[in-house]
């Protein structure tokens, strides 16, 4: 209070009078000449306590138990000073004031007044950046890992019913009419896109975690979500210590997204489930941000015109990435996954930085065409002690060459002049971090590259060069001083580690001080003659057990891929089973040239067909059988990430063309069996499935060569026990539809949205595309093709009652059903299948391994075929895909069916089937080059396929393949030998492996071991 003429005055009164007296005034008049007499004496008073309170400021009182601040101009002298990763300077000095950088080697009148530390012996580098952190136990990386041959036992529902969660999931048979998502406030239709948070509003000051950041040099980090799919922005943090308003550096750095869902607070049943539903959800949320973002700008440009869009912070936190002002760090979660987000960003749009598992030396083909810098971990494998041989006979070939090539993937990286930075996620010890940097320093990855990628490289990607990354003036002091004259020998302990000129000084463990040095009034260090003693230490020598740079483990890709590749090939002598109107013939030849069969026949071609071919080769097949390449019209095998999106009762937005898994060994199995095409189909959990995928057995070739780009589009629908969960468990009654009759109905459903959804396009255009158009729907669209003819249904089916209701119903849409698999009451309603003009994919001889299968009979496929329906054999299973020519032969045992009937049941048949038989299927002229070579009769249980050829090119040799199996048993012994180290020596003798790397090499091996079996037989979702 203030008295004022007499009269007694607070602040507030004051500010109320001085307005009062003043209304009207103008700026001109505020002049203290100008104000009446009771004003003035206001603004003196007002004046006053602005004063004061800057006074204040200025010179605060001391709390009790202050200390004085320590000094902020230092001088480090005699240190080894790396500037940067080109270059370093012996016996130099490095001069710092108030948290910024001042120079190297700074004339001495321009030191007065620093504190100087004597750093003989010791080297100074920029303070260490990680751009992928979290202090998650998630590290950053949260979320499910899928395996290469995932698992997918689980029944997960999804709650979609009216007055549960996630309710703009429902289907109502006409798009917007979405409800609310069913979470706290405004969001998008899945949990799992969470781009609207801001990790810089989250972050909590943890000095745990920060503190064991430091003990291995990192001053900054870039910390990251780690919820969702979508994750949010993340902020790069100064690893100081206090207020976070002061040590976050930069509070938007990237936009990130992980293939790896996580659950954490979310439903497990909400969508997506799978690998394929995860890759789906990326491209609606993505394609939702595109439209949001143009709807904005046009009700921005003219809002009477155009209608207010709907706010959804999800989409708006996006508009800045999809219009490529913001990066995307992107984790894929394994290399195959890394291909397709660099497909992804092709398709999408997305300027964008990989976050790698540090596992790309398996497929270094799928980096490199990502063509973009790459994020890469240092947490190599390490092998346990195992004292025995019975033990090492439980670790697989894989898990070996993953131990032997983890420490020389990032030299393979540096190799391609591909840009990395790294990251110590995955590894939690100081020492363990800086043991991976020594050993990939001994595998090949040059000293200033490794320097590179942990400071310059993360600092440019970052956007923050000029601020940190090296140790020239006017940056940030982040420093990292270590004794001796390199950091990559963890045996060289840390000395202090600098962060914006505040001193974090290390014990000789390499551990925080609990009390950092400048925190000491006299500002000295506490441990100077300890600090003294070990002032010369340098590098050991580094041989020891690990060590070792004689490399036993090859490249997982030089044992794959074609055995021959001939350009022109005529293969004579054999007995032909064209499955074409020729029928089978005896002693003839086939001539490919280019890939395709150029001339068929008994005997050989004359001289006309053979002349001027270059370089064509012979190959006598005298005493054995050569037929079409078998064809698999029902396969889960080469499917990564779970063959089920179950989440949803309609799930037509997933594509297996996302998730075809070419690294899968079933492929190799599948070529020994005389495999050449399978069509990939998703589960049958949900009544409209994910669109299928047919390929060919192309072993080595990336996912997308593999892929038959001519075959029809399909999809997966399904009826019957599965898809109504009454085989789900007692648990699963929450999904619509529940009943027989609610399948019927929910297709319906969907297919009547897919017909608005085709008119409003169609509106628009005949609009002349006025404005923004309609917002692209994935999964309608899928229903849409199949309305148009483009897009052909396979049918997951058993009954004849529902066999008959969807034949019925898609008649009433116009639409023609592509095929029924399993079909096993299809023998009872053949006639009416052959009258729709489906075809019939079913098992040979399985029954009664569920109710609704009791009538399945072993002739239902000779009975349909006789009837006139076109009639395949499918595998469904991994295993039977490897012997389908003895499927084809039970149609003779118990069908009675020609020989060469049968054989058309897996070639030529299922050809037909999946819109491909004008290149495959049948041994022709003109077709592509796809067949097998039998020992024998193909139909006789001793015959054993010799050869595989596709496309002209040999990709099986039953030779060539003992000779692989040979040179896979020598290498595995080698690696273990290597493991064990030399003669007479137990594995990693010279000390115990650190827990998280014996961890890191077992689930390698329990990955490279999972070899699931994907059948409808068992279970409720295939």
């Amino acid at each position: 209070m203030k008295y004022i003429n007499g009269q007694k005055w607070s602040l507030s009164r004051l500010f109320k009078r001085l307005a009062k007296d003043n209304v009207g005034a103008t700026p001109t008049q505020y002049g203290s000449r100008n104000l009446p007499a009771t004003v003035q004496s206001v603004a003196f008073v007002f004046t006053f306590f602005i004063a004061a309170s800057g006074q204040a400021q200025q010179n605060p009182i001391p709390s009790p138990g202050f200390r004085p601040e320590p000094p902020s101009f230092h001088v480090f002298e005699n240190a080894r000073v790396v500037v940067s990763s080109e270059l370093a300077l012996d016996h130099a000095s490095l001069a710092l004031k108030d948290g910024v950088i001042l120079g190297v080697n700074l004339p001495d009148e321009k030191l007065t007044g620093a504190r100087k530390w004597d750093m003989s012996g010791k080297t100074i580098y920029p303070g260490w950046i990680d751009l992928w952190s979290s202090d998650s136990s998630s590290g950053g990386s949260g979320g499910d890992a899928f395996d290469l041959e995932a698992d997918h036992d689980h029944p997960w529902d999804a709650e979609l019913t009216a007055g549960v969660k996630y309710q703009s999931l429902q289907f109502y048979g006409a798009p917007g009419q979405e409800t609310d998502p069913g979470v706290a406030g405004a969001g998008y239709e899945s949990p799992m896109t969470r781009s609207e948070v801001r990790q810089a509003e989250q972050i909590r000051p943890d000095n745990g975690f920060f503190r064991q950041r430091r003990e291995s040099g990192f001053a900054a980090l870039n910390w990251v979500p780690d919820q969702g799919v979508f994750r949010g922005t993340s902020a790069l943090v100064l690893l100081s210590e206090g207020d976070p308003n002061q040590w976050i550096l930069k509070s938007d750095t990237f936009q990130t997204l992980s293939f790896r869902r996580t659950r954490g607070s979310w439903n497990r049943t909400s969508f997506p489930g799978s690998m394929m539903g995860v890759v789906a959800l990326i491209r609606q949320t993505w394609v939702d941000a595109q439209h949001d973002l143009e709807m904005w700008s046009q009700y921005q440009e003219d809002p009477q015109l155009y209608p207010r869009p709907v706010f959804n912070p999800s989409l708006r936190a996006l508009h800045a990435a999809v219009n490529r002002e913001t990066t995307l760090l992107v984790e894929p979660g394994n290399e195959l996954m890394t291909f397709r987000a660099s497909q992804l960003a092709e398709e999408l749009g997305w300027d964008w930085i990989l976050v790698s598992r540090g596992q790309d030396w398996r497929r270094p083909d799928f980096l490199k065409d990502a063509g973009t810098p790459v994020i890469l971990p240092v947490d190599f494998p390490e092998a346990p002690k195992i004292k025995d041989d019975a033990g090492w006979d439980e670790v697989s070939l894989e898990t070996l060459q993953a131990w032997d090539w983890a420490p020389r993937n990032p030299a393979m990286v540096h190799e391609m002049g591909i840009p990395f930075a790294f990251t110590m996620n995955g590894v939690n010890s100081a020492k363990v971090f800086r043991k991976n940097l020594r050993l990939a320093i001994e595998n090949g990855l040059p000293e200033e590259e490794a320097i590179r990628a942990l400071t310059e490289t993360p600092a440019k990607l970052a956007g923050v060069s000029s601020q940190l990354g090296t140790l020239e003036r006017g940056k940030i002091a982040n420093l990292v001083i270590v004794h001796g004259s390199t950091y990559f020998q963890e045996d060289n302990p840390i000395h202090s580690v600098w962060v914006e000129g505040r001193l974090f000084e290390m014990d000789l463990k390499g551990t925080d001080k609990k009390q950092s040095a400048d925190e000491d009034a006299a500002g000295e260090s506490k441990d100077a003659a300890v600090v003294a003693e070990n002032e010369s230490i340098e590098a050991p020598d580094s041989a020891d057990a690990d060590s070792d740079q004689t490399f036993y483990a090859s490249s997982p890709l030089e044992s794959r891929g074609p055995v021959a590749t001939p350009k022109s090939v005529l293969l004579t002598n054999a007995e032909i089973w064209t499955s074409a109107a020729a029928g089978k013939l005896e002693q003839a030849s086939v001539l490919v040239v280019d890939g395709k069969i150029a001339w068929v026949g008994e005997g050989h071609p004359g001289e006309e067909w053979t002349r001027g071919i270059e370089g064509l080769e012979t190959w006598d097949l005298e005493g054995k059988s050569l037929t079409p390449g078998l064809i698999d019209a029902h396969s889960h095998g080469m499917i990564y990430g779970g063959v089920n999106e179950s989440t949803l009762p309609s799930s037509a937005m997933v594509r297996i063309a996302d998730v075809v898994n070419s690294e899968s060994r079933n492929i190799e199995l599948q070529l020994a069996g005389g495999l050449t095409v399978a069509n990939l189909l998703h589960g049958s959990a949900n009544p409209i499935g994910g669109q299928s995928q047919v390929i060919k057995l192309k072993d080595g070739a990336d996912p997308d060569e593999l892929k038959i780009e001519s075959a029809p589009d399909g999809i997966k629908f399904a009826l019957g026990e599965n898809v109504k969960q009454s085989n789900w468990g007692d648990d699963n009654t929450s999904r619509f539809p529940q009943t027989r009759m609610g399948v019927e109905t929910f297709i319906a459903n969907r297919f009547t949205a897919a017909r608005t959804y085709l008119e409003q396009q169609k509106q628009y255009l005949a609009a002349g595309k006025m404005g923004v158009g309609p917002r692209r729907n994935l999964e309608l669209e899928a229903i849409a093709e199949i309305l148009e003819g483009d897009r052909w249904i396979h049918c997951h089916s058993y009954r004849q009652d529902e066999i008959l209701m969807l034949t019925r119903l898609m008649d009433k849409f116009g639409v023609r059903i592509g095929t029924f698999q399993h079909v096993l009451e299809g023998y009872k309603v053949a006639d009416e299948i052959a009258a729709h003009g489906a075809g019939a994919s079913t098992f040979s001889d399985w029954w009664a391994y569920k109710f609704e299968v009791y009538d399945a009979i072993a002739y239902a496929g000779s009975l349909m075929h006789e009837r006139g329906a076109l009639v395949s054999f499918n595998s469904d299973s991994s295993d039977v895909a490897r012997r389908m020519n003895l499927e084809a032969a039970k149609a003779v045992k118990y069908g009675d069916t020609s020989e060469v009937e049968a054989l058309k049941f897996v070639t030529i048949n299922p050809a037909i089937q999946l819109g491909i038989s004008d290149r495959t299927g049948s041994i022709e002229v003109g077709k592509d080059a796809d067949f097998a070579v039998w020992s024998g009769n193909p139909l006789d249980t001793r015959s054993m396929c010799l050869q595989t050829w596709i496309d002209g090119a040999l990709y099986f040799s039953r030779e060539s393949h003992e000779k692989k199996i040979q040179n896979r048993i020598e290498e595995r012994l080698a690696l273990i030998q290597k493991v064990k180290g030399p003669e007479k020596a137990d594995a990693n003798d010279s000390g115990d492996p650190s827990e998280e790397g014996v961890e890191r090499f077992w689930a390698i091996e329990a990955e490279s071991r999972t070899t699931l079996e994907y059948t409808c037989r068992e279970g409720h979702q295939h």
